[in-house]
């Protein structure tokens, strides 16, 4: 969506005191807190009870908040703020296999991950960074000697060439140049009894200033855990590992 040249973006609407999109009503959202916030209700409970309910609204011709848990979940994950929710798929070894194949190799690995694309749209939604945001490349040179300076990561060379680029396309002009960045480190995240290890993958976008990256206010966040194969006994089976990795976690 482009604006007209000169023109400046609407101000963010505040929302109106009975507006609880997604939920209907209040009814529904202090439901909704209630079984999954404050008592942390189990699935077949929340079923149970909500059949219960429904059964002393069958003589009014009503229903309860939600038909089930299916419903309950499917409302909070289209709560359109806070986090994004996670999906998984997984991934097997498929290529040349040795005489004595290693367990890794017949394994399947989850990888969970959360969409990038609306994890970027929450960044570049949030009103906290309207002061601490670049929305074009930038070249700074200081009042002393003229000497070039850098600072956040729009300053730099590659955001600048990588702009210069993107505008030999007519269609693109207007836009803004939004740079995803992800990382990930060493450290491992085991999950329910530790038989499976994750690495955290991190993303960011470029236009942030380097300050709120580094208060973790929102523009740093989890994006997937990559799931680890577990140490070969074999140092031959290791490069063969580290392929398969780097595939699979690349591939989506």
């Amino acid at each position: 969506m482009f604006l007209p040249p000169g023109s400046v973006p609407e101000p963010l609407s505040e929302k109106t005191p009975d507006d609880w999109t997604p939920f209907r009503n209040r009814t529904e959202f202090e439901t909704a807190e209630f079984f999954f916030i404050e008592n942390q209700t189990p699935a077949t409970q929340i079923n149970r009870l909500l059949d219960l309910w429904a059964s002393t609204l069958t003589k009014h011709n009503d229903r309860p908040p939600f038909a089930d848990y299916r419903d309950l979940y499917k409302t909070i994950d289209n709560i359109p703020v806070g986090d994004v929710k996670w999906q998984s798929f997984s991934a097997q070894y498929t290529g040349a296999r040795p005489d004595v194949a290693p367990p890794w190799m017949d394994q399947t690995f989850d990888v969970w991950y959360r969409d990038p694309h609306q994890v970027v749209r929450n960044m570049l939604g949030n009103p906290d960074y309207v002061q601490e945001f670049d929305y074009r490349p930038y070249r700074e040179f200081s009042t002393d000697g003229d000497v070039r300076q850098w600072k956040d990561f729009m300053s730099g060379d590659w955001a600048w060439n990588q702009a210069d680029l993107i505008a030999t396309d007519p269609e693109t002009h207007g836009s803004t140049f939004v740079p995803v960045v992800l990382g990930s480190d060493k450290t491992t995240v085991s999950v329910a009894t530790g038989n499976n290890e994750y690495y955290p993958l991190y993303a960011s976008i470029g236009n942030v200033h380097n300050n709120v990256r580094r208060a973790h206010r929102e523009a740093l966040a989890i994006v997937g855990f990559l799931a680890i194969p577990k140490k070969p006994h074999s140092h031959l089976a290791l490069p063969v590992i580290l392929m398969f990795v780097s595939f699979f976690h690349i591939a989506d």
